[in-house]
């Protein structure tokens, strides 16, 4: 008779839940892939063209490229995998729709100029009123440290040498990192978290993974702003295109421009003043905070439980 065996009903149970707890697995991750991508990819580097990079600019971009995907997407696929979920879940490998990817498209253009706005506001505060006069000398030294770094990586003097750096800091971060942030670290976050904290716990996490104190709380806005968007939109797709067209616009500032800076000098060879960047910083506000009112309601979701206020 059936229903004797207790195997029966054992055969029949829902298959086994994760090896990891959920939050645990998400802090392995982003240890495993951040010695990998920024410690071994550093030595791998050295190893290869040691400390004159500069001679060798060429092939540090093709290990720069092959470190991201190899310590940083790779990872996280094979651990998602380990961990036994389902990879289309996890990374949302929806195609977005159009509509709503044009206007995230236009709402990371308006982001740049309230990111340059917050960063040359930072500056003059923190120059002006919070370090003390013995540290500017160390931020002044760190600064330049990084413009010597980004500025031999992101060198660029044909259209051939202006898509290869495009390929390099635009379009492989945006599948590599996407996949790691708002997939595999950002799924794991949503199992165990409320949403409202895993937006904010990955986004920031995200920051610190570029180690630059300078820009840390824009790149960690950005990052929460690119977990609301594929959430909300149930695919990666849109955080990956939002993430490209943001580095695409420092691509092409820095190739058209020589300047990462996408605003007009308010004087021959000056810089834009404050006064400027806080008006358009502001205007471009009002614009993100458009895009993003409309991509909420051009994303609304068909079920009810997706439909739930953010908690």
């Amino acid at each position: 008779m059936q229903g004797n065996d207790p195997h029966d009903a054992d055969s029949r149970e829902l298959p086994p839940g994760p090896l990891l707890h959920p939050v645990g697995f998400a802090f392995l991750l982003v240890l495993v892939t951040f010695v990998a991508y920024q410690m071994l990819g550093g030595i791998i580097t050295y190893l290869l063209f040691g400390l004159e990079t500069s001679q060798n600019i060429a092939g540090v971009r093709v290990v720069t490229v092959v470190s991201q995907l190899l310590f940083l997407m790779l990872p996280a696929v094979l651990l998602l995998r380990f961990q036994g979920w389902k990879l289309r879940e996890a990374l949302r490998l929806n195609l977005p729709k159009l509509l709503p990817l044009l206007v995230v498209v236009v709402s990371v253009v308006a982001l740049q100029f309230v990111v340059q706005a917050w960063v040359e506001l930072q500056q003059y505060v923190m120059r002006e009123y919070l370090l003390p006069e013995f540290l500017l000398p160390v931020l002044d030294t760190f600064e330049k440290l990084l413009e010597e770094l980004y500025g031999q990586l992101l060198a660029m003097h044909t259209p051939i040498e202006a898509i290869t750096v495009w390929i390099v800091v635009a379009l492989t971060p945006a599948l590599c990192e996407e996949v790691l942030f708002r997939g595999a670290v950002q799924y794991s976050f949503e199992k165990k978290m409320r949403l409202r904290w895993s937006f904010l716990l990955s986004g920031a996490i995200f920051s610190f993974f570029h180690l630059n104190p300078v820009t840390f709380i824009p790149l960690a806005l950005l990052g929460v702003y690119f977990s609301v968007i594929s959430w909300r939109g149930n695919s990666l797709g849109y955080a990956v295109a939002a993430h490209a067209t943001n580095n695409t616009i420092a691509v092409v500032a820095l190739y058209v421009f020589k300047s990462e800076n996408l605003l007009p000098a308010d004087g021959a060879g000056g810089d834009p003043s404050l006064a400027t960047y806080a008006v358009t910083g502001s205007l471009a506000l009002l614009v993100f905070a458009a895009c993003f009112a409309y991509f909420w309601m051009l994303t609304r979701p068909e079920s009810v439980e997706a439909a739930e206020a953010i908690s």
